[in-house]
């Protein structure tokens, strides 16, 4: 085979194991990625030897692309908006992706631990800085961002409540219970006696 045709194939099977794990999760196959990508499974077993390697493989793309998106959020001259685009990134991909589900779930991959650590400590900064910018309220930890989502994830997927208005609605309910509350208005000047 050409070596131009063998990179078409890994990447033909990259991208539809990365479809179909975000599907089925850790419960997809060899052959459903074969069927999938358009190829025998013997294609699917030249370019990754086991199917360990093939999960990996897939796990370590999704999880650069958590990196990327918190990476961008932390750059973001505004903080406030860069937190905003980290949770409705985040948030959207969580519910909508199996492996994901997976993966923040049981942690079963070594080779992923220190990726999931760096981009934990990613998320952290970017919740202090929007606190240091009065984005995010002072009461509340990075940790408690990270259960909120988790749980409020974890709820959607066990209801079926993946649909794009749902993500976007406990979107919207958790950026609300993570600002700060209103600064309530002075009172009003009492109105001067009549002459």
């Amino acid at each position: 085979m050409r070596r131009s045709d063998a990179r078409r194939n890994h990447e033909r099977v990259v991208r539809a194991a990365v479809e179909v794990f975000s599907e089925l999760g850790l419960s997809a196959t060899v052959p459903d990625v074969a069927a999938r990508a358009g190829v025998g499974k013997a294609t699917v077993y030249r370019n990754f030897p086991s199917r360990d390697e093939l999960l990996t493989a897939v796990v370590e793309r999704q999880l650069r692309w958590f990196d990327t998106i918190a990476t961008t959020a932390l750059h973001d001259p505004d903080p406030a908006a860069g937190f905003e685009m980290l949770i409705m990134s985040w948030f959207d991909r969580i519910v909508a992706n199996r492996l994901v589900q997976d993966v923040m779930r049981m942690r079963t991959l070594a080779s992923a631990e220190i990726q999931i650590d760096r981009i934990t400590t990613l998320v952290d900064q970017v919740v202090v800085r929007a606190q240091r910018a009065g984005a995010v309220r002072l009461d509340v930890t990075p940790a408690d961002l990270r259960t909120m989502m988790s749980g409020c994830a974890q709820r959607l997927v066990e209801t079926g409540q993946q649909d794009i208005d749902s993500r976007l609605r406990f979107t919207r309910l958790i950026l609300d219970a993570f600002r700060p509350p209103a600064t309530p208005a002075a009172p009003a000047a009492p109105a001067a006696p009549a002459a």
